[in-house]
C-alpha cells in the first residue's frame, strides 16, 4: 500500500505543473483515502498473529467490498433503467394501438406514420409497433389482416424483422422468423430454412412454423430437407399449427421413404391420426424396416387403418421378431376382432412367456362372444398360471 501512496503523490506533482488547483484536491482525497485503508489494514494485521492465511483473507474481503461498492449503485441503475423502459414500453404501446385503430376505421393514413420521426428512426419505438401490429391482427379476418400488413410494409418494419434474423442471439431470430411469418413475408424463407439445420431445438421449431405459414401451399417442404431428429415437442407443435390453422393436409405417405427415422415415425403417426387409408398398401412396404422402433409404429398404423391384409403378413413375420413387437402384432390381431384367427391367438397360449400368454387372451376376449367361449372352454383343462389369466382377462370388473 506504500508503494501504490507513493505513485499517487508523484502522479499528482506531475499533473499539478498542469493543472494545479481542481486536479491537486482530487488526488489528495484519493491519497487520504488510500492512507485511512492502509491504517486500517496495518491496524488490522498488527492484531492478528502474522500469517499468510491472515493477509489472504484480509485482501479478499477488501476486493469483495469494493465488488460489493461498485455493483450495488449499478443493479441500482439497471433497475430504474428497466423500470423506465417499461413505462416508455406501455406508453407507446398505448399510442401507437389508438393510432392504428384509428388507421384501420379509416380517420388516419399512412402518411402520418411516415411522418413520424421517431418511428423512423428508434429502434425501441419500430419495435413497439410491430407488437401493437401482431397484437391486434388476432381475429380471423382477412381485410384487417391485408390491412395491418400493408402498414407493416409502408412503414418499412419488414426491414428491423430481417434485421433480427441477423443477430447472434437465437431469441432475436426467433422473434424475427415468428414477424416475417406472421406477415407472410417470404424474401427471407432461404435464411429461414437455413436454421433447420441448427441444434437449437426452439429456433429449429420457430422455423419449422415460420415455414408451414410461408409456404401454404406447401408447409411441409421443411419435411424434405429434415436432417435432424424430428424430436416429440417439435411434432406436437406442428399437429397443433395443423388443427388451428385448417392448414392442407398432405398425403404423408411421400415421406414414407426419407432417410430420417423420426420423420418416417411422424409421417406414420399422421397417417394414423387422419385415418390416411389409401397410405396401406405403402405403410406395409415397411413392415421389414430395420428401425424396431419404425416397426412398431407400422405395426400400429396398420392395425389403425384396419388393413386385414397386413395380418397375413404380421403372422409370418411373427416368430422371427423381438417380444414387443410379437405383443404388437397381437394386439393387432385382437383389435381388428379376427374370429379366423383364433387357432392362430390359441396357439400362442401354450408360450412359456407370460406377457405373450396374457396379450393372446385379451385378443381372444375382444374378438367377441365366440373369443369369451373359446377361453372359458380353454379354462377347464389351462395350467394355474393360464387359468389365472383367463380369469383376469374375463373379469367383468375390469
Amino acid at each position: 500500500m506504500t508503494i501504490l501512496s507513493e505513485y499517487i503523490i508523484l502522479f499528482e506533482q506531475e499533473l499539478c505543473k498542469t493543472t494545479p488547483d481542481l486536479l491537486f484536491i482530487v488526488f489528495d482525497m484519493i491519497k487520504n483515502i488510500v492512507d485511512r485503508i492502509q491504517t486500517v489494514i496495518n491496524y488490522t494485521f498488527e492484531k492478528l498473529p502474522y500469517n499468510a492465511l491472515n493477509r489472504v483473507i484480509i485482501y479478499m474481503i477488501l476486493v469483495f467490498f469494493v465488488f460489493l461498492i461498485l455493483l450495488l449503485p449499478t443493479i441500482f441503475i439497471s433497475k430504474l433503467y428497466l423500470a423506465y423502459r417499461k413505462t416508455k414500453y406501455n406508453q407507446l404501446h398505448v399510442k401507437y394501438s389508438q393510432v392504428v385503430i384509428a388507421y384501420l376505421i379509416g380517420n388516419k393514413g399512412v402518411d402520418e406514420f411516415s411522418d413520424n420521426e421517431k418511428l423512423k428512426s428508434n429502434r425501441f419505438n419500430r419495435n413497439v409497433m410491430i407488437d401493437v401490429l401482431l397484437a391486434i391482427d388476432k381475429a380471423d379476418n382477412k381485410e384487417v389482416s391485408g390491412k395491418i400488413r400493408k402498414l407493416y410494409l409502408d412503414l418499412k418494419l419488414n426491414k428491423e424483422s430481417i434485421h433480427k434474423l441477423n443477430k447472434l442471439s437465437w431469441n432475436k431470430k426467433i422473434f424475427g422468423i415468428r414477424e416475417l411469418s406472421h406477415m407472410r413475408v417470404k424474401s427471407e424463407n432461404q435464411k429461414i430454412i437455413a436454421f433447420q439445420q441448427k441444434n437449437n431445438d426452439i429456433l429449429r421449431i420457430e422455423s419449422q412454423m415460420g415455414l408451414m405459414k410461408l409456404l401454404p401451399f406447401v408447409p411441409f417442404a421443411f419435411l424434405d430437407t429434415q436432417e435432424k431428429p424430428f424430436t416429440v415437442w417439435e411434432q406436437i407443435n406442428v399437429f397443433d399449427l395443423i388443427r388451428k390453422n385448417r392448414i392442407e393436409i398432405p398425403e404423408f405417405h411421400l415421406w414414407l421413404d426419407h432417410w430420417n427415422d423420426s420423420v418416417v415415425m411422424f409421417s406414420l403417426d399422421m397417417i394414423r391420426i387422419l385415418k390416411q387409408k389409401q397410405a396401406a398398401p405403402k405403410v406395409l412396404e415397411l413392415i421389414n424396416h430395420d428401425n424396431d422402433f419404425v416397426k412398431g409404429k407400422v405395426i400400429k398404423t396398420l392395425v389403425d387403418l384396419e388393413s386385414y391384409d397386413a395380418i397375413t403378413k404380421l403372422k409370418e413375420m411373427y416368430h422371427l421378431e423381438e417380444l414387443p413387437n410379437q405383443l404388437n402384432i397381437l394386439k393387432s390381431i385382437g383389435q381388428l376382432k379376427m374370429e379366423t384367427e383364433l387357432n392362430f391367438l390359441e396357439d400362442k397360449l401354450k408360450s412359456d412367456t407370460f406377457k405373450i400368454r396374457m396379450e393372446a387372451c385379451k385378443a381372444i376376449a375382444k374378438i367377441g362372444e365366440t373369443g369369451v367361449n373359446r377361453l372359458n372352454a380353454l379354462s377347464s383343462s389351462a395350467d394355474e398360471e393360464l387359468k389365472g389369466i383367463i380369469n383376469h382377462v374375463l373379469d367383468p370388473r375390469i
